[in-house]
């Protein structure tokens, strides 16, 4: 059995960019996926632990999800509890893309290679943001100036080709059939004021057409996210008993609703109908999405699929896809791996600049130290599955305490370094150990120059130096004393 992540210990503050940063196979990727219960079981499992996110934990009950029960011929055998699992996940689906959002590594490897970029963003809105884009039709009471100036501009445009791509931005900005206003341009003998006005008066008509509709699916999805917030805090053990009795009245109201959207639902016809405008607005979020990331020509990448792409676009598509519902809690899980440096450096500067333009606590993980002085707040230094170090960017780059940390720091090679012709770089010696067996006590001391008696039998806590940083070393608790502390 491998402790992949093994008492890992994280706080990220809202508006803050943590960096995560260790090397290749100490946990990093592991514990960025068990935050977002991506770990797939089996073969894996989180066995226990709290994460505390919005003021719920995320891994209550998790302990009764599984259990050890003693098979054939005394070997062990991990029993699943099924029922629990499905629920846990169709409770963390709800949150997972909505209110916490991943960027991987592999940009291909995580989008679907037979769906286009446009639809695949526009998935994630129309699943995860039904409530607020009903809302947001609900609203449109009337065409405003900027309305009539896009109607104008499709009207009197000579061009053909111009004037299409004109009236698929006013119908997707009023979220109007193309097909009817069409009908309406090319109406002979009408003044400009007249197929305003007949513009106008199909724009009332719909609305109210699908008012009935779309009140019906904000309050089912309203229902269903009061519920699911209820039921959470009740796992997390912070339950009112206001919070039992709403849950139940809740309850009542969501089954009765939700049947009629059901029955809805199972008519592909119908459901195509209703849902169009829906699927219309989440295209015009898509479409602003990837102009956010700075995504040349976003109409045409709409509709391209990911192999059509380069590797750079790619990224930003999963950026964009990332940010589609204005996530809380955004991991970055090395997002500039398997890029080149210049796009590398693109990407970057991209995250510099939304991290500016939006809220959301941001974990980056990387093994450049590089990106983490240009990008992070705090950083975390990770080790064989465990938090070693803990301090504000600038803290850790000016004093390193724990010993992994400076050697990690003086492993950087940099003009200001002085190396004589033919000596050897700077490494950390020995090598990672491994996680099926690590070694006792402190996992480092194999490796470590400094270490004593203490570090083979004990293992270190992550302890406070000061207000803001904590590091796991006896150095600090009552050790002996070296010379790069």
């Amino acid at each position: 059995m491998v402790r992949a992540a093994d008492g890992v210990n994280l706080e990220i503050q809202k508006g803050e960019v943590l960096g995560l940063v260790g090397e290749s196979g100490c946990g990093k990727s592991v514990t960025a996926l068990s935050i977002m219960y991506l770990i797939p079981s089996p073969p894996g499992r989180i066995a226990s632990g709290e994460i505390w996110f919005q003021g719920v934990n995320l891994l209550a009950g998790i302990q009764k999800e599984a259990y050890l029960r003693k098979g054939f011929r005394g070997k062990a055998k991990i029993v699943q509890n099924q029922g629990l699992l499905r629920k846990h996940r169709a409770r963390m689906s709800k949150i997972r893309g909505r209110e916490m959002s991943m960027i991987f590594q592999e940009p291909m490897s995580s989008l679907n290679p037979v769906l286009s970029i446009g639809y695949q963003i526009a998935e994630i809105l129309i699943y995860q943001r039904r409530q607020e884009i009903c809302n947001r039709l609900l609203s449109h009471h009337q065409l405003n100036d900027q309305d009539l100036e896009l109607f104008r501009e499709a009207v009197s445009n000579p061009d053909a080709t111009e004037r299409g791509r004109v009236l698929a931005d006013f119908c997707l900005q009023t979220s109007l059939p193309v097909e009817r206003v069409t009908t309406i341009i090319d109406r002979s003998g009408l003044s400009f004021d007249e197929r305003v006005e007949r513009v106008r008066r199909l724009s009332e008509r719909m609305r109210l057409r699908r008012r009935w509709f779309l009140e019906l699916v904000r309050d089912v999805d309203a229902l269903e996210s009061e519920m699911t917030s209820r039921e959470w805090r009740v796992l997390s053990g912070v339950a009112t008993p206001e919070d039992r009795q709403r849950r139940l009245a809740v309850l009542a109201r969501y089954r009765s609703r939700q049947s009629l959207f059901r029955f809805l639902m199972a008519w592909p016809g119908i459901r195509r109908v209703l849902m169009r405008p829906i699927e219309e607005e989440a295209r015009r979020r898509v479409l602003d999405l990837l102009k956010t990331v700075r995504i040349p020509e976003p109409h045409k990448v709409f509709q391209e699929f990911p192999h059509e792409l380069s590797g750079g676009m790619q990224q930003r598509a999963m950026i964009a896809m990332a940010l589609a519902c204005d996530p809380a809690l955004m991991i970055a899980d090395e997002p500039t791996t398997s890029l080149d440096v210049t796009t590398q450096a693109q990407i970057l500067k991209l995250l510099q600049d939304l991290r500016k333009r939006i809220n959301s606590a941001i974990l980056y993980i990387t093994h450049d130290l590089a990106v983490i002085a240009e990008l992070c707040d705090r950083v975390a230094v990770m080790y064989a599955a465990q938090i070693v170090e803990d301090a504000p960017v600038a803290d850790l780059f000016a004093q390193p305490l724990h010993p992994y940390t400076q050697g990690l720091l003086e492993s950087i090679v940099s003009l200001d370094k002085e190396v004589a012709a033919g000596a050897p770089l700077p490494t950390i010696a020995g090598t990672v150990p491994d996680l099926t067996n690590p070694p006792s006590g402190c996992r480092f001391h194999p490796r470590c120059k400094y270490a004593f008696d203490r570090c083979k039998s004990e293992e270190p806590k992550l302890i406070p130096q000061g207000a803001n940083r904590r590091v796991a070393c006896f150095l600090y608790d009552g050790g002996e004393a070296h010379a790069g502390a």
